[in-house]
């Protein structure tokens, strides 16, 4: 009897193959990996239009660059470039770099940190028990490796998972054309099931070249102020302090000679809703404006270091000015939280609910300023339009932008 099994034998070749019987079919070609944008020797991405191209690193998600497109080429970029090699936090290992960079609770974050860095869950440094089981300043955040979600050319989703923490942030940047803004979007995630107390700051930070003594002036919808633990939180007069003739008091100006050094913490305006932070170059004609919610981000902090630090890697070497805006007033975690809970009546921290979410907002918005123009009395969202007045006679500036990308309510 013949075998039913050698009828197959008949069987074309071709459809052997269609029906998998065959040969195998060949393998897709393995997809090419993505070519991996530098910036400063480390790894990044970036999203650009018409008006903006905006760098972000994937070591801690720091904004490493935000440069505006003129008719007459990129200006320079605002924010801080550390005059050390940088290199991916994750990677920074105490025996190895503390030559450096420090062995001390900064030193992983000073070894990755550029432009303006998001401190999350807390602000300052942890306590010693905390930085002896691993946490560093500024929180997890600082040496966390970012994971992109998605992309496009002008839009970017990644996420931070801080898994000692507990946390997580996902922030989204999104650009519009024509439009000179940036529109930032961060979630903030509490995996655990307990309530918890945090800390979250937008540590928006300057350097040269745009950061010079004479041509650079900072504002902001800010009000009363003090000198923080250090000096047993000795008042200060409302923002900006000191007159123009008192420049190491007057928080609109860099103190010119070095070796300098602020420190100053300020409540932002309790009676408005949007609350801004201004940065302008002169000689450069170019202004950096943050703009936020009050119901977010309620404190203001000035940070300047003028070649003062001696030690690695500031090497007295440093001239920079955070202009930092947060949820919290108090530098540490929950045990700074609980000896100073309340300032100006104010909560000084946040409460992240157990297994909850919080959503915060931010624009950068950049822009040309014309000559003269060298201070900024108020930034306010008109329609479509972002002004920002100037002082005296001057004409206000007005950016376009998209507000139900910023919704207020």
């Amino acid at each position: 009897m013949t075998s039913r099994l050698s009828y197959s034998t008949s069987i074309p070749i071709s459809i052997l193959l269609l029906l998998g019987l065959g040969a195998c079919a060949p393998e897709p070609a393995p997809e090419e990996p993505e070519e991996k944008l530098m910036f400063e020797n480390r790894a990044a991405w970036r999203i650009e239009n018409d008006r903006l191209r905006v760098t972000v690193l994937e070591g801690g998600g720091h904004l490493a660059e935000v440069v505006l497109k003129t008719d007459s080429g990129d200006s320079l970029n605002p924010l801080w470039i550390p005059p050390w090699p940088s290199i991916d936090p994750w990677t920074y290992d105490s025996e190895k770099h503390k030559g450096i960079y420090g062995a001390d609770s900064e030193a992983a974050l000073l070894s990755g940190i550029m432009g303006h860095n998001l401190c999350f869950d807390y602000w300052g440094a942890p306590s010693k028990t905390e930085f002896e089981a691993g946490m560093a300043y500024h929180g997890e955040v600082s040496w966390t490796r970012g994971e992109k979600l998605s992309q496009d050319e002008n839009s970017f989703v990644h996420q931070l998972d801080l898994k000692d923490s507990g946390t997580a942030i996902t922030r989204t940047m999104r650009l519009a054309d024509g439009q000179s803004v940036l529109y930032v979007e961060e979630t903030a995630s509490n995996k655990l099931g307990l309530d918890r107390t945090f800390g979250w700051v937008q540590h928006a930070t300057f350097g040269p070249p745009f950061l010079d003594p004479e041509h650079t002036f900072f504002d902001a919808s800010a009000t009363k102020g003090d000198l923080g633990e250090a000096e047993d939180y000795k008042p200060l007069a409302d923002w900006p302090v000191g007159s123009p003739d008192e420049r190491e008091q007057d928080y609109r100006r860099f103190a010119p000679e070095p070796p300098s050094q602020k420190m100053a913490y300020f409540l932002l305006d309790d009676t408005r809703e949007v609350e801004f932070i201004t940065a302008i170059n002169t000689e450069h004609r170019l202004l950096m404006a943050y703009v936020f919610l009050r119901k977010d981000y309620p404190w203001m902090m000035v940070w300047e270091e003028n070649r003062h630090i001696q030690l690695p890697p500031w090497n007295g070497k440093a001239m920079t000015r955070g202009m930092e805006f947060g949820n919290t007033r108090i530098a540490g975690t929950a045990r700074a939280y609980a000896d100073k809970p309340e300032m100006y009546g104010k909560r000084t921290f946040g409460w992240l609910d157990a297994k909850g979410e919080l959503t915060a907002r931010y624009l950068v918005v950049m822009a040309s300023v014309p000559e003269g123009f060298d201070a900024v009395s108020n930034v306010r969202l008109d329609g479509s339009d972002i002004e920002i007045a100037g002082v005296g006679d001057t004409e206000p500036i007005r950016v376009p932008f998209k507000p139900e990308w910023f919704p207020v309510d």
